[in-house]
């Protein structure tokens, strides 16, 4: 083995995409140096042979049908290496995971693969202390020293907590019907932990005993949460890698994570970071669940970047996820997981036979023909000397002579930060900066109105008339195509009318949920319409498609009359309408 290791002229031939998938015609026959005896063939021990390909990943054998006996046998070539960034690159989608149980070899194959793609910006994510991704030569971040602010994106609030707290999907259950629509309502009047927790404290004085089960439910779960000195951090555009190992419990890790995955993926959309590789270690502790940004990751990155994925098992990620990957490297698998794979057999049997440090692409393009087996076998060069770095926080800019707190403040700046949250007005906005900032709310809200007035006019926000506790008032919202905070916002007022007055809410649609009502119920489907859609077909077609009422809640009177005459079953209101028709049932419009 020395001699090949020490040679630094060797150059090996690569297999590449084209090459793999049409290794039975191209793979030539072996030089003999099985066992005898044809019983032991599928046992051997490759690492042998295959010494001289230390460093790469190598074809070892393929299995093929077996026309006689009609089954599967192992057909022996001469181990060729594979250059796996040309075979991931050439499918249409570069998404990949990494599955198999433990001690198999997925961490030296990770690692391998990350060292191919060391000239673009990998951004990896890892919860073990002293994991092997530490070890890469990639910067280390300790992720307690850079935690996005959880109160600077509500639907992200909640959506990480949820996926902390509700890892698996929960079909039913009262306190999981109510947490998300507490959770943006109290994050919503929050500016830290502190005012959340005194938040939860004024809304028990008025709760229902159910409510207040779940407002104690949230109390106590946030506890493992509260981290203090939590900063505007900017992430760096260089490849980095963030050890969440440090954070004290499996809960805020994985709620951190989400937060911080949500930023980053933000940023990918708006393009701030270009054809990134985000690479997750331990995935289960997030894809287990239906409301990790993973799900959205997987089927939109494809003209942003890549997503990774490694863990133990292919039922720890969910079937809708699991599809949006186009490479599934696949080392020995448990019998829940052979079972996933009987929609092809030869693919199964492959998978059953393999041996330690021998993995395959379950969607390996011929699969129908045959399966490639193929090995890595380390030579020690994947673990580097790692440089542990600090994160640079981005110091908050206040308004200048305000109490001597600081120097000058960007309020536009602020109200971007705002409106990338939620809807928003005026007095609202006034009211937040001059709070967090110790200025005057008039001079604040004087200032606010004619920079909102140059972003409308720049196409940045947008405003809609909108009808609160009966008064009318101008809402503003951001005009990304990536953020719906007014949808958001309507969504979440409704599903708190409706939990206010004991309707029981059986689901609530996550953001860019396609095919689904908003809101639904035992009774009645909600549907939010901002009036922002030209086409109105998706909507019929989730009208056709129930027996129930269907009411559609719109901002304002004057949008009423767009979405009449969708049929005797739909009713179109205002927020106010809403509330007022549940308060007085016995008008009969919900029977």
């Amino acid at each position: 083995m020395n001699k090949y290791l020490e040679d630094q002229n060797r150059v090996m031939r690569e297999y590449g995409f084209s090459e793999l998938i049409n290794a039975r015609r191209v793979l030539s026959k072996p030089i003999i140096e099985l066992p005898l005896r044809n019983q032991e063939r599928m046992f051997y021990d490759l690492s042998r042979r295959l010494m001289r390909f230390a460093g790469h990943t190598t074809i070892a054998y393929t299995i093929i049908p077996d026309m006689e006996r009609g089954k599967f046998m192992r057909d022996e070539c001469s181990a060729r290496a594979a250059n796996l960034r040309d075979y991931i690159e050439h499918k249409g989608n570069r998404n990949v995971s990494i599955t198999g149980v433990s001690g198999q070899g997925k961490s030296y194959l990770t690692m391998h693969l990350l060292s191919k793609f060391e000239d673009r910006q990998r951004i990896i994510f890892s919860f073990k202390p002293n994991d092997h991704e530490v070890h890469l030569g990639i910067p280390v971040i300790e992720a307690k020293e850079c935690l996005p602010n959880p109160f600077r994106d509500i639907n992200a609030f909640s959506e990480a907590y949820m996926t902390a707290f509700f890892g698996e999907k929960v079909s039913s259950g009262i306190q999981l019907q109510q947490t998300p629509a507490f959770l943006q309502e109290i994050a919503s009047q929050s500016t830290d932990w502190k005012s959340f927790m005194k938040t939860i404290s004024d809304k028990r004085k008025s709760a229902s005993k159910n409510q207040i089960e779940t407002l104690n439910a949230i109390e106590q779960n946030v506890k493992s949460l509260v981290i203090e000195d939590m900063g505007n951090v900017e992430l760096a555009n260089e490849s980095t890698v963030f050890d969440f190992s440090t954070l004290p419990t499996k809960q805020s890790q994985n709620f951190y994570a989400e937060l911080m995955l949500r930023q980053i993926y933000r940023e990918m959309e708006e393009r701030k970071r270009k054809d990134v590789l985000v690479c997750i270690d331990e995935a289960h502790r997030l894809t287990k669940s239906y409301h990790t940004i993973l799900d959205v990751m997987s089927r939109e990155i494809r003209d942003k970047g890549m997503l990774w994925i490694i863990t133990q098992n292919l039922i720890d990620i969910l079937p809708e996820m699991r599809a949006n990957f186009g490479t599934k490297f696949t080392f020995k698998l448990g019998d829940a997981d052979l079972q996933i794979l009987s929609y092809n057999q030869l693919v199964r049997f492959s998978v059953s036979v393999l041996q330690p440090i021998q993995f395959t692409d379950i969607e390996f393009p011929e699969s129908q023909a045959f399966t490639p087996v193929l090995t890595y076998i380390s030579d020690g060069s994947e673990y580097r000397e790692t440089q542990k770095i600090l994160a640079a926080v981005k110091e908050e800019r206040m308004e200048e002579g305000a109490g001597g707190r600081g120097k000058d403040m960007d309020y536009k700046e602020e109200i971007m930060h705002i409106l990338s949250e939620r809807m928003s007005y005026a007095t609202e906005m006034g009211k937040e900066i001059s709070a967090k900032y110790g200025i005057s709310k008039d001079q604040a809200k004087l200032r606010i109105k004619s920079i909102l007035e140059e972003l409308k006019n720049n196409n940045e926000v947008g405003r809609v008339k909108y009808l609160r506790d009966g008064k009318p008032i101008v809402m503003y919202y951001s005009k990304s195509p990536n953020l719906t905070n007014l949808h958001t916002g309507m969504q979440s007022q409704a599903v708190d009318i409706l939990n206010e007055l004991g309707v029981s809410v059986n689901r609530i649609s996550t953001t860019g949920e396609r095919g689904a009502f908003d809101i639904e119920t035992d009774f009645f489907m909600v549907e939010i319409e901002t009036g922002l859609k030209h086409s109105m077909e998706d909507l019929k077609e989730r009208i056709a498609g129930t027996n129930l009422r269907v009411i559609i809640v719109v901002p304002n009177r004057e949008l009423i009359d767009k979405y009449r005459g969708l049929g005797e079953r739909v009713m179109v209101m205002t927020m106010d309408s809403l509330r007022e028709m549940l308060t007085e049932p016995e008008k009969g419009v919900l029977s």
